[in-house]
């Protein structure tokens, strides 16, 4: 059988930054950056949880042992209660059954996420399952590569194909486009996953991990390429959300720049040429914040910062770029004023701001302001449409008085002052007076 499957286009590997996201930039960058569209489509049958939650990713279906054991006919080892509970909370399983894992040779089962539903949903799949009459013993993976920008198809251009045992790789291969642009893998074997990859005018292009559906034997995609260009006039920023958000110990400051870029172009644009280098994107930062962190969107090893910035040199492909970017400030590094750094002019602007005892407060210009409530944080939201970089703003912060060390000793200070104001008033009225005397 034969599924039909979108090219993921190109992209540059990235490397997660672990230091400084403190969970709120992947939590807030899942909630103000959705998909395009009405949102996800909830699965309908047991075979699309499967496939849809990645199943197919560690296990097969009577093609024997892969990541983890083949399920076919598990229901002779486990009841769909059993089946139920490893599909919803594998870790209560390994908790009763007091370790971990319970197959040996298998490494532990990763929490699936699934709902109640979603879980009886798979348990009735896999008991129900049987191997479909007329799947070939081995698979093929084929597609097409074609220009998207001059709608042409692109002969002699090599693929490589890359095997993954989970995520260590155990093969590869390669062949080279035919005079139409279509290339095709064929003898795969079905127990790992597999990733494509080629290089086209100095752009790689990867099509992200593929595996064979329980009941597919054939899978073929498109891999589009574009044509490449040092022009920015396609690059823009639809929308930008900037998340201030102290911690709880008031002596820090940490920020989290979420980007919504866009490239409307049909070529694949790769930066302005600076000395030996590219570069594609800019972001400004406060000179004496030491480490700047990207948790999506661009790969730190293609980012360089010279002084107040930061600039990535990876390519920009037409459609949505989203970038997520954190720093951290001390307290007491802040000053009176804080500039929020904008390069681009944003259509849409939003600054959340999260309420505490600090006293944030941003001046910004004619932005609306609104107290709203996120997952039980209270914020000030600020928002302005077609923002430019003169008006991003300021952000003020200060601690409140009673907290600081002069709020703290100030009173004492005060009868000091007053004290020694005093003496120095009678000493030199005593002192006026005898020379008035005199």
């Amino acid at each position: 059988m034969r599924r039909e499957r979108a090219g993921s286009g190109g992209r540059t590997r990235f490397r997660s930054a672990e230091a400084l996201a403190l969970g709120i930039s992947v939590f807030l960058f899942f909630l103000f950056f959705r998909a395009d569209g009405s949102g996800a489509r909830e699965p309908v049958s047991g075979g699309e949880v499967f496939e849809e939650k990645r199943c197919s990713g560690c296990h097969t279906l009577g093609r024997g042992r892969f990541v983890g054991p083949d399920l076919l006919g598990v229901g002779r080892r486990y009841s769909r209660d059993e089946i139920v509970k490893w599909a919803k909370d594998p870790g209560l399983v390994y908790e009763e059954r007091g370790k971990k894992p319970v197959n040996a040779g298998y490494p532990p089962m990763p929490p699936m996420n699934l709902s109640s539903e979603e879980a009886a949903a798979v348990a009735d799949y896999l008991l129900d399952y049987s191997v479909p009459p007329g799947l070939s013993e081995k698979g093929t993976i084929s597609g097409l590569i074609k220009n998207a920008t001059t709608g042409g198809h692109e002969a002699g251009q090599e693929v490589v194909l890359v095997s993954y045992m989970g995520d260590r790789p155990v093969g590869g291969s390669s062949t080279d486009s035919d005079s139409g642009g279509r290339f095709l893998f064929s003898d795969l074997e079905w127990d790992r996953s597999y990733e494509l990859s080629l290089l086209y005018e100095g752009v790689m292009y990867v099509s992200g991990k593929m595996v064979f559906s329980p009941e597919e034997d054939e899978i073929a995609l498109d891999l589009p390429v574009y044509d490449t260009t040092d022009s920015d006039a396609g690059v823009s920023l639809p929308v930008l959300n900037v998340i201030v958000y102290p911690n709880d110990e008031a002596t820090a400051v940490n920020l989290t720049f979420l980007y919504d870029f866009r490239n409307s172009s049909d070529t694949v644009f790769v930066g302005k040429r600076a000395g030996s280098t590219r570069r594609t994107l800019e972001f400004s930062v406060p000179e004496y914040v030491e480490e700047v962190i990207f948790s999506g969107g661009v790969d730190p090893a293609e980012t360089e910062r010279e002084g107040k910035k930061v600039y990535y040199s990876g390519p920009f492909l037409p459609g949505p770029k989203r970038v997520a970017l954190s720093y951290s400030v001390g307290v007491s590094k802040l000053g009176r004023k804080f500039p929020v750094g904008l390069d681009y002019e944003a259509g849409d602007f939003t600054l959340f701001v999260r309420r505490t005892d600090l006293g944030i407060e941003f001046e910004g210009g004619d932005f609306v302001r609104e107290d709203v409530v996120i997952h039980g944080e209270r914020f000030a939201r600020y928002e302005k449409s077609a923002v430019r970089p003169s008006e991003a703003g300021f952000l003020t912060v200060s601690r409140p008085f009673a907290e600081t060390a002069a709020g703290t000793y100030l009173p004492v200070g005060l009868f000091v002052a007053a004290v020694a104001a005093g003496i120095v008033f009678v000493l030199f009225g005593r002192k006026r007076n005898s020379r008035k005397t005199a």
